[in-house]
């Protein structure tokens, strides 16, 4: 009881706080909207209604907007003329105080930073009360904790996404940065983009570019989550790139085995059933050698969503160092939003790869998600996947920077397959250059992807 007691004071008093806020930042801003062209831009371009938090200030606000989309001129005078029309001149503090208003501004051109105090006690008042209804609810609701959690990370991460402000930027700098980074590449610098360890891939993509959101989709059982994971490991192995996997299907001990089979070539069919030979254990020793030190970091929380996501990544960030993040798949995945279980799937998963695709700019990694194809391309009497069959919604392919289908044209037949055969890989949509297919040898037994010019002998049968 006593501890119940402690929680709802904790709770009052949060209540008798005052919000955040700066009268002077907010006389500021309007003070300068009103002085010329240029300042009145940045402050409507940067700034809402509710960014304001004085009663007149907003109603000040509201008439400078109302004359800019009625395209007449904004200055002391006219905003006065304004409010005195809506007969909301006294709910502006009176025709004194708007005149007043470019007096209280320090220094013009200081604008900036008043737009940026303005706005950033807007962001912490929205925080409070959102986490103010969260509190409420884990008080009073008997909603299941695991939703509440959801409806707090999709609430921050709303907050987050609604102040982006990047807007324009100039020609001459985004060249300026472009060329700059080529200088670096041309002098030898480690190249920024993340190669997959397979040169026919690579020559089509050129790797894996920081932001950039990368699909790659297939069948069950074609082996996406392998191509995958094999690229994870060459990564982290040829060019030490600290590797982040999301896996929501397999364990994480699954995913390890899948690499270590990888590395020591000894299949995974052969340590389950015991037959591994003394040959063999010096193998895979070697292998956990040289995998024990690889920057490969694993999670297999299944109820994970893009906000967990990107919260765990950004941890990781700040800890070490994050190049690349893999998500094992897309159709597994919720949105983290409240209503996500109700709404249309297609929605979702819209919704899910948007927020992918912000992940992967934010945190300058390249993502490449999983994802599974609609059986309608099971259908149709030519199997080749094509954009359309994405599953569950045409937005993967509007957000995706590249879309890649595996593809096994005889994996429907009974006819015995050989050790090794070859798969292929169709680039449909790349953004940044080329399409088109390059066959990759796939043998299963090692769940391992190789390019065509590195096909591994048969494997000899165990004895």
């Amino acid at each position: 009881m006593a501890h119940q007691m402690s929680s709802g004071s904790a709770q009052d008093r949060s209540r008798r706080l005052v919000m955040p806020y700066s009268d002077e930042a907010e006389q500021s801003v309007l003070g300068s909207a009103l002085y010329n062209k240029e300042y009145l831009a940045n402050a409507v371009a940067e700034l809402k209604v509710t960014d304001f938090y004085v009663q007149r200030n907003q109603v000040v606000f509201t008439a400078i907007l109302d004359l800019v989309s009625r395209q007449e001129p904004v200055d002391i005078l006219t905003v006065t003329d304004r409010l005195e029309i809506k007969e909301e001149l006294a709910a502006a503090g009176g025709a004194e105080y708007v005149i007043s208003l470019p007096d209280k501004t320090p220094i013009m051109q200081n604008q900036a930073h008043y737009i940026k105090v303005v706005r950033q006690h807007a962001q912490r008042r929205a925080l409070i009360l959102a986490l103010r209804k969260i509190i409420d609810l884990a008080y009073t609701s008997g909603e299941d904790v695991e939703d509440l959690i959801n409806l707090a990370a999709d609430r921050i991460y709303n907050i987050r996404e609604s102040r982006d402000l990047s807007g324009f930027s100039i020609l001459g700098d985004v060249l300026n940065r472009k060329i700059n980074e080529l200088h670096e590449l041309a002098q030898g610098k480690r190249p920024k983009l993340i190669q997959t360890g397979y040169p026919s891939i690579d020559r089509i993509l050129g790797g894996l570019r920081p932001g950039g959101l990368y699909i790659l989709a297939a069948r069950p059982g074609i082996g996406k989550t392998s191509l995958a994971l094999n690229i994870a490991h060459l990564a982290a192995k040829r060019e030490e790139s600290h590797v982040g996997i999301f896996s929501l299907e397999m364990s994480k001990e699954e995913v390890g085995m899948r690499i270590l089979v990888g590395q020591s070539q000894i299949p995974a069919d052969r340590m389950e059933k015991l037959k591994v030979k003394d040959d063999d254990w010096e193998e895979i020793s070697k292998a956990l050698i040289t995998l024990y030190t690889k920057p490969i970091y694993i999670d297999d929380r299944s109820a994970t969503n893009v906000v967990e996501m990107q919260a765990r990544c950004r941890q990781l960030q700040i800890k070490d160092r994050l190049d690349f993040v893999i998500v094992d798949y897309l159709q597994l995945m919720s949105s983290g939003g409240r209503t996500s279980r109700s709404e249309n799937r297609q929605q979702e998963i819209a919704e899910i790869s948007r927020m992918l695709k912000i992940m992967a700019k934010e945190l300058e990694v390249p993502v490449l998600a999983l994802s599974q194809l609609s059986r309608e391309s099971e259908r149709r009497s030519n199997r080749r996947p094509m954009l359309i069959d994405l599953r569950e919604s045409g937005a993967i392919e509007q957000d995706a920077d590249v879309v890649m289908f595996l593809h096994d044209e005889n994996a429907n037949t009974d006819e015995p397959r050989p050790d090794v055969y070859e798969i292929e890989l169709i680039i449909a949509k790349n953004r940044h250059g080329a399409t088109g297919s390059v066959h990759l040898a796939w043998k299963p037994v090692l769940t391992s992807f190789f390019d065509t010019t590195e096909i591994p002998p048969p494997e000899e049968a165990p004895l």
